[in-house]
């Protein structure tokens, strides 16, 4: 069943999203310990990622973040993540009383909480600094010119249309499926 998955034309030979959609159910079978990381992995990373400059800012600047008001926006910003990231993992309320959070409170839907809370809170955090550093952030950085601002939307949109052509070009070339025959 994988080679017709893999092997299939409408897949493409390049990974899509709708490929990795079913790779994951088979690998899942074979090597749950590793689906189960790399899954983990997939959130990490990209969190990690944007949170760089957050981190860099509270804690290797300790004296100039302890009087700013934004820091405590960011450090709940942080323990939401944290929480969300053990909903995810943990699956607590189903383990604890399984069929009672069938529909309503089940760890993915805290999870989804968690991550718009510490959202709200990033933004909250961010306009914040800009409001308290805003006589800094003007002093030292340029204003952004016409060209600069035209090509970062020319480069997003076109990016954001080569992949939307590409797969949807994907699905206009698979075959049409044949309807099935009616053994007499």
């Amino acid at each position: 069943m994988l080679s017709q998955v893999t092997g299939n034309s409408c897949f493409g030979r390049w990974p899509s999203p709708a490929r990795a959609s079913f790779l994951p159910v088979f690998l899942e079978v074979q090597k749950p310990r590793l689906c189960k990381m790399l899954r983990v992995l997939a959130f990490a990373y990209p969190y990690t990622w944007d949170s760089l400059p957050i981190f860099y800012r509270l804690f290797l600047f300790p004296g100039e973040s302890a009087q700013n008001e934004a820091t405590l926006y960011h450090q709940k910003h942080v323990a939401m993540t944290l929480l969300a990231s053990f909903f995810y993992s943990a699956h607590l309320p189903e383990r604890l009383a399984p069929g009672c959070f069938d529909y309503i409170g089940h760890s993915h839907q805290l999870f989804h909480v968690c991550v718009i809370l510490a959202t709200h809170m990033q933004m909250e955090a961010i306009l914040l600094d800009k409001t308290l550093r805003k006589e800094w952030l003007l002093a030292s950085s340029g204003a952004l010119s016409f060209p600069q601002i035209a090509g970062a939307i020319l480069l997003c949109l076109v990016f954001s249309l080569s992949n939307i052509i590409y797969f949807s070009a994907v699905l206009y070339r698979a075959p049409e499926p044949e309807p099935h025959k009616k053994e007499a």
